[in-house]
């Protein structure tokens, strides 16, 4: 049975993808925070008749002790390494000129160290077995920096270079290196990102407004999160995984689109939206 290591599978994407990979007959080591999250995954499992399959792991992508006991738990356990989803990570909100260095350390730590760290102590498995997939969970913002959203897309634009270099040292080996670049969808990453922005200053307030406006109708008319599973589905079943993956229809019109719109029309175009 192949086994896939998925971090961040309390809520949201990785939940999706956990079940996605149980019904596709993978064991699954899913990593939660605190294991009183997995309770819905546990619930789910044993609805598809796939609890012995499930396997929660308590895993803090910031703690290096949890990563090294984690693979040292597949090294020990697990026949082999086929799938590891890189999922955890959060957005953190706020205008450059209010976030604290304490804020911007933290985005990097969970977005962007945690990945890179988790990633370089399996790829020992990866190396010696010379197959598999790595999947990291970037975002529209990996491409494109949007005001109020510094820190976040600093930490995906990080983890782009990242995983295409990585991609590069990995296919002599037969490991696929993937990313997947979502736009907006219907779960809670946007709302706790926008809704305890700071104002450094009045001539913000208008910026801020709408920002905290368009991401709540951004969601609302967000995609279903259960796309990921297929998206999952189409690369781990690929002879040969691409490097990008836009998900949802606004990803994948930017992806085409962005290096042929005029940037200055762009760029007036998002500030005259903002600044309304």
């Amino acid at each position: 049975m192949p086994c896939a290591v998925v971090t961040g599978s309390n809520g949201g994407f990785g939940r999706v993808m956990v079940q996605q990979l149980l019904e596709m007959e993978y064991e699954v080591i899913a990593g939660v925070r605190n294991l009183q999250y997995g309770n819905a995954l546990v619930e789910r499992a044993e609805a598809l008749g796939k609890k012995e399959c499930l396997h929660l792991f308590e895993l803090d992508i910031t703690d290096t002790q949890q990563i090294e006991k984690l693979a040292d738990f597949v090294q020990s356990n697990m026949k082999t390494l086929d799938v590891l989803v890189n999922n955890a990570g959060y957005c953190q909100g706020g205008i450059v000129e209010t976030l604290s260095e304490e804020e911007w350390r933290h985005q990097f730590d969970v977005n962007f160290f945690g990945t890179v760290k988790l990633t370089t102590a399996m790829l020992p498995i990866f190396r010696k077995q010379r197959f598999g997939s790595i999947i990291n969970v970037s975002s529209i913002s990996g491409y494109m920096g949007m005001p109020g959203m510094s820190a976040y897309a600093s930490s995906k634009f990080a983890l782009e270079g990242f995983s295409e270099s990585l991609r590069y040292e990995m296919l002599p080996f037969h490991v696929y290196v993937s990313l997947i670049e979502p736009s907006s969808y219907k779960t809670d990453i946007w709302e706790k990102a926008l809704t305890d922005i700071k104002l450094a200053s009045v001539d913000y307030e208008k910026m801020v407004k709408n920002l905290v406006g368009e991401a709540r109708q951004s969601v609302e008319g967000g995609g279903n999160p259960y796309e990921i599973a297929t998206l999952l589905r189409v690369i781990l079943q690929s002879k040969r995984p691409k490097l990008r993956y836009p998900l949802g229809k606004i990803a994948k019109h930017v992806y085409r689109w962005r290096h042929f719109l005029p940037k200055r029309w762009l760029e007036n175009m998002i500030v005259k939206r903002l600044n309304r």
